[in-house]
């Protein structure tokens, strides 16, 4: 999970460098939304299964990331938009 967060984090930083200088694709942007809502979601489930039955219990904070991990591929276009976005740059 270390290495994907890390690599993750890589590309959304060059996205930012590149949306700073004013030279951000469309793709490039709708590809970080994606990449980074699904690697949420992927270590999110990851770490309630670790934590076992308290990744259900409201009171602890794995749950209430588990809610918001599925909410962020919905949120600002949802994931499916933004892979017909990626598609149109092939």
């Amino acid at each position: 999970m270390k290495a994907q967060i890390d690599i993750g984090q890589t590309y959304v930083d060059r996205c930012v460098d590149l949306y700073m200088s004013g030279e951000l694709p469309d793709y490039a942007a709708a590809t970080a939304k994606y990449w980074a809502s699904e690697l949420q979601a992927r270590v999110v489930d990851a770490c309630v299964q670790l934590h076992g039955g308290y990744g259900f219990m409201q009171e602890y904070a794995i749950c209430r990331a588990y809610t918001d991990a599925r909410a962020s591929r919905i949120y600002v276009g949802a994931n499916e938009i933004m892979k017909e976005v990626i598609a149109r740059s092939l």
